[in-house]
């Protein structure tokens, strides 16, 4: 049976939704050094890696987390019916803020949300070098001292 070409497919649009809220959310919760260059874009990046690793429920759930809070933002009186993603910052901020301060689920969600897009930020070596982050020797000490405690079946 000869079977119609499927056309090429696009992003579907959960994942668009929730590309431009995890852009948005960047923004608005990292320093305002996330602007400059690409640094948002590498936030973007380091965010697909991390949804990469994870199983697909996860990674699922973690996409419709940001899908509501982008389309929560409707509902949100300053945001006068826009989505999160095109929200000015003041209103973006606003509207995190007031989630936040919410009691249950909806400020768990972002929360976590808001985790998950900070620690994307200071994954980027670039940050980690403006805050002098650098584990190296803290890790070669540890190395050295494990090799010395337990070489050689030393107790």
């Amino acid at each position: 049976m000869i079977r119609p070409e499927r056309p090429p497919t696009r992003p579907e649009a959960p994942a668009r939704y929730a590309a431009r809220a995890a852009r948005r959310l960047a923004e608005v919760v990292c320093p305002p050094q996330v602007r400059d260059g690409a640094r948002t874009e590498a936030v973007l990046d380091e965010l697909g890696l991390m949804l990469a690793a994870l199983p697909a429920a996860a990674r699922h759930a973690l996409t419709m987390a940001l899908v509501l809070l982008d389309q929560g933002a409707r509902l949100y009186p300053p945001g006068r019916g826009r989505r999160f993603a095109r929200l000015g910052d003041a209103e973006a901020e606003a509207y995190v803020r007031a989630l936040l301060n919410r009691r249950g689920a909806a400020a768990e969600l972002v929360l976590r949300l808001v985790s998950v897009i900070t620690m994307c930020y200071y994954q980027l070596p670039e940050v980690q070098r403006e805050i002098g982050y650098d584990p190296a020797p803290y890790i070669a000490a540890v190395t050295r001292r494990r090799l010395e405690r337990y070489a050689a079946g030393a107790p």
